[in-house]
């Protein structure tokens, strides 16, 4: 096979011949919801691919380089054929919705790549050239200021079922939970398993969870059970609960110092509301995770921005918690506050605003 030309250089890519066991990827929570679009596993798992392997405190350098078999890999192939993989990036290109929290009435329309530049070595492998869209970059760019889910990326590049893929997202970003439960038909409409095929829960048992349970204890380090919550004789909700683990200690763009995982968060944030003197947190964490789901809904704006963490939301938040726990004993210097949480959550929740008003 004659050689080809190579390709014009492009800005700064990263990540060329990286190993994935080492790579962790930083997903902001707006881009959690692309589950909810018909993006296939395939284009999920280039985008984790890409996330991975940006510095997504650079903006500037948002171009990243598969070779050497990686994105084959990521196919789950040996060798893929032209067509299928413009296909593939061509999907990649289309307009996408986007919901974000921080815009509970409405949506966004992007693009998540910019260009993409394909070339196929004397091996056949390809080399696939992928720089972000200008359009996307807040939400690749610095998402501890909109909060994001951590995960490695190797935990999900051998999945081959999307209902596999999109559980373990869910299960990981509720980890902090640890147990917990999720309406049936929530679940199926999360899994996009609305049709008259899964109407029962023993065929939908059978044909996802089971399988799903299966593939993730295989081929991930999620380990977590599940049952069914009867009311009267039929099945209306799923219990998950989730092991708790060790944070990743792996190298990578993402290691970002001693990062609290959201397998900790809630005691991280217990923390903040710790008495002078006293060892314990005040409050239980049954109450602290109802404080985080207003928490969560705060501008980064309001949030301040410590020294030593400033792009970390998890830092910026306990900080924000411990001068609102600092400020209600003041007040209770003054006048006894007898309903001390209740009193604290009504803090957080006026710097929320409007979103609360959503539903929290």
């Amino acid at each position: 096979m004659p050689r080809r030309k190579k390709l014009p250089a492009l800005p700064d890519y990263k990540g060329a011949g990286r190993n994935p066991d080492n790579l962790l990827v930083q997903k902001s929570n707006p881009l959690l919801t692309l589950s909810e679009t018909n993006m296939t596993l395939a284009e999920l798992k280039i985008l984790d691919a890409y996330l991975s392997r940006i510095d997504s405190h650079d903006p500037e350098k948002r171009f990243i380089r598969l070779e050497k078999g990686q994105i084959e890999n990521i196919l789950g192939v040996t060798q893929i054929k032209p067509h299928d993989l413009e296909k593939r990036i061509d999907n990649l290109f289309q307009t996408i919705t986007i919901r974000d929290e921080r815009k509970p009435k409405g949506f966004t329309k992007i693009a998540l790549f910019e260009k993409a530049t394909c070339y196929q070595d004397d091996n056949g492998l390809w080399q696939v050239d992928l720089g972000a869209s200008w359009s996307a970059m807040e939400y690749i760019f610095n998402p501890e200021t909109i909060g994001y889910l951590r995960y490695r990326l190797a935990n999900v590049i051998n999945l081959t079922s999307r209902y596999s893929y999109i559980l373990y997202l869910y299960l990981e970003h509720n980890r902090y939970r640890k147990s917990w439960e999720i309406e049936l038909d929530e679940l199926k409409a999360l899994l996009r398993c609305e049709a008259e095929t899964y109407k029962q829960y023993y065929r939908f048992n059978e044909l996802v969870l089971k399988k799903c349970h299966n593939e993730l204890t295989e081929k991930t380090t999620l380990r977590f059970d599940y049952s069914p919550v009867r009311r009267g004789r039929a099945v209306r909700a799923i219990r998950f609960t989730v092991e708790t683990l060790p944070p990743p200690e792996v190298p990578g763009q993402m290691a970002i110092g001693d990062m609290p995982t959201p397998d900790d968060q809630i005691e991280f944030l217990r923390s903040a509301c710790t008495p002078s003197g006293a060892t314990d947190p005040e409050f239980s964490r049954v109450e602290m995770e109802q404080l985080f789901e207003v928490l969560v809904m705060i501008d980064s704006n309001i949030l301040p921005c410590p020294k030593d963490h400033p792009f970390d939301i998890e830092f910026r938040r306990y900080h924000y918690l411990r001068q609102k726990y600092t400020a209600m004993n003041c007040s209770d210097a003054k006048k006894t506050i007898n309903h001390r949480f209740h009193y604290l959550l009504k803090l957080v929740k006026k710097d929320a605003g409007a979103l609360v008003g959503q539903g929290v």
